[in-house]
């Protein structure tokens, strides 16, 4: 499992991987015990990325940000809601933004 950070030579992106890089050696596979855990490393970036954007956050945000699949970060983003770390709320057009609860949505 890796999150590094990766630059092209020409170009001054930053690409942050989120995603298992699978090997075919089964030694590899093995999660060493200074490997921090794939989903907090996710978590951290999701969350950096609602602090930015003051505590308000959608799916094509993460999409974007982490280069994965729009049907990926929807899953990380509902993950994080049933761990209630995050509200989501349905807004125009049945586009859902979730909120952080420490820092975006007050309720009431």
């Amino acid at each position: 499992m890796v999150l590094r950070r990766r630059t092209k030579k020409g170009q001054g992106d930053n690409v942050y991987l989120l995603h298992e890089r699978r090997s075919s050696y089964s030694v590899h596979n093995t999660p060493t015990p200074s490997t921090p855990d794939l989903w907090e490393l996710r978590k951290q970036v999701i969350l950096q990325v609602a602090k930015r954007r003051n505590g308000q956050i959608r799916i094509q945000d993460i999409a974007a940000e982490c280069n994965v699949p729009f049907r990926i970060a929807a899953g990380w983003l509902t993950r994080l809601a049933r761990e209630d770390v995050l509200t989501a709320v349905v807004g125009p057009q049945q586009a859902i933004v979730y909120f952080v609860k420490e820092v975006g949505h007050r309720e009431g």
